[in-house]
């Protein structure tokens, strides 16, 4: 059973992490909110709680909801399955949000089902704390954003593992593939980091190699939105 205090200590938490990745700031948020940003942050230090209806501000405001918040325990109240079914319904955001750390429905483009079996042998390996994210997320690329690594003719769909955000290879043998998120893009790439800068590699190699500045205060995996573990091909 979750108390109202429960869920308070979670939006405390899923707040506090936002802030710490630099995603939003307590004094945007509080204007957003319309809270005095004396309360706000005396409800982030645990000097005090909220009321329903300043909690409910605050949920507006960062576009979630009371499931986005809850544990793991309570998966099986996020989306409904058939008997016998074990699959992850996993969600489709355009470029713009997939570096989001969950999405509110209106961000959603679709739903898709995922082998639940197929997500938990995929490994993990996060150079930095990501766990109150939302792990895995589907991005469709366009051509231009592909880099060469599917036909240009067909559609492709890329489910990625958002807790992957090392640069540590996958498999010894292969480097590996990653969507990548910035100046309001998304794309796939095999990348390399020097001299401050993330170098994206294409696939072809006539292809020019693109180089994205890192910005001070950021790491390179502030860049990466995750892994890319599966690709769906549509013609």
């Amino acid at each position: 059973m979750m108390t109202i205090q429960d869920l308070q200590n979670q939006l405390r938490v899923y707040i506090r992490a936002r802030i710490g990745r630099g995603e939003l700031t307590g004094t945007a948020l509080a204007r957003r909110a319309s809270l005095p940003q004396g309360h706000l942050s005396n409800f982030l230090n645990s000097r005090r709680g909220l009321s329903l209806e300043s909690m409910d501000r605050l949920m507006s405001a960062l576009h979630v909801g009371v499931l986005d918040l809850l544990g793991s325990q309570f998966d099986h109240l996020r989306a409904p399955r058939r008997t016998g079914e074990s699959v992850e319904p996993i969600a489709m955001v355009s470029a713009e949000h997939a570096a989001l750390a969950r999405f509110a429905s209106d961000q959603v483009l679709e739903i898709r089902n995922f082998n639940k079996s197929y997500l938990r042998k995929l490994k993990p390996r996060p150079a930095v704390d990501r766990s109150d994210w939302l792990r895995f997320v589907l991005i469709k690329l366009d051509r231009r954003s592909s880099g060469g690594f599917f036909p240009r003719s067909i559609a492709a769909t890329l489910l990625v593992d958002r807790y992957y955000n090392s640069l540590e290879p996958y498999r010894r043998s292969a480097p590996n593939l990653y969507a990548l998120s910035f100046a309001g893009r998304c794309v796939a790439a095999q990348i390399s980091v020097c001299d401050n800068c993330l170098m994206l590699r294409p696939r072809e190699p006539r292809q020019p190699i693109e180089i994205v500045r890192i910005q001070p205060g950021r790491s390179y995996c502030d860049y990466i939105v995750g892994r890319v573990c599966h690709v769906g091909l549509e013609v």
